[in-house]
Order: C-alpha cells, then sequence, then structure tokens
C-alpha cells in the first residue's frame, strides 16, 4: 500500500488496490461458499482448493490490514507482515500439495493414501509457517 500522497502515481495505485484487494476478498469468500456448498463426500484436491482459498482470504485480509497502519503502529504492522508471510507460504505450500496429489493419482500400480497425505499436509502447513515466522 503507498502511503504517501505525494508519490508519483498514487491518485491512480492507490483506487486500484482499494479494488485489487476487494476483488481478492470476495472472491476468496465466493470460494468458500462453494466449497461449503459443494455435495459431500468431497475429494482431497476440492479441499487443498479450500485450503489455498483459506490461506488467500488471509492475505486479502492482511491487505486490508495495511489500510489501518500508521507510524505508530507497529505492532499491528508485524501482525500483518506475519499473516501475509504465512499465508503466502501456505499458498505455494498447498498448490504444491495438489500437483503432488495429481501427479501420484494417475501413476500405474501405485497405491496412494490421499486422506493421510491431506492430514498430513494440513498439519506440516502451519509447522512451517510456525517456523518461518518465529525465525529458528
Amino acid at each position: 500500500m503507498i502511503r504517501d500522497p505525494n508519490f508519483k502515481g498514487y491518485a491512480l495505485l492507490y483506487p486500484l488496490d482499494i479494488v485489487a484487494t476487494t476483488l481478492s476478498l470476495f472472491g476468496s469468500l465466493f470460494m468458500c461458499y462453494l466449497y461449503i456448498r459443494a455435495p459431500k463426500p468431497r475429494t482431497v484436491p476440492l479441499k487443498f482448493i479450500m485450503a489455498i482459498s483459506l490461506a488467500d482470504l488471509l492475505y486479502s485480509i492482511s491487505n486490508v490490514m495495511s489500510n489501518f497502519e500508521g507510524i505508530e503502529t507497529v505492532r499491528l504492522c508485524h501482525i500483518e507482515a506475519t499473516i501475509r508471510n504465512s499465508s503466502f507460504i501456505l499458498s505455494i505450500f498447498f498448490s504444491a500439495c495438489v500437483a503432488i496429489v495429481s501427479y501420484k493419482s494417475f501413476l500405474p500400480q501405485r497405491h496412494f493414501n490421499k486422506r493421510r497425505f491431506f492430514l498430513r499436509a494440513i498439519l506440516l502447513g502451519p509447522l512451517v509457517c510456525i517456523f518461518m515466522s518465529v525465525g529458528l
């Protein structure tokens, strides 16, 4: 988010950022709504796509949070940065998981437990984010 109104192009970039953030936020909420409306049983790839949309929703929330930051709100800036970093990592992680599930599903004569892979990924993804956020 560009804060300085004296920045060249501010008049164009600020409204574009607001529009992009709003579209991303509503798009993520719409994907979550469609997942809820999807018939059961839900497949593992669909669950991973839901996880990606939740990560995108968190990223959109961090974009909204950046609108309320100021010089005196250092704590909010750290929270927003942690959410932004974690949601970005989770989006890439879950996208890679979708690729792995797709690849493993088409291997001939190979048993691959998608459900167990999904449960491990759901546990491992947030742990990676915590590890990255703490900086160990």
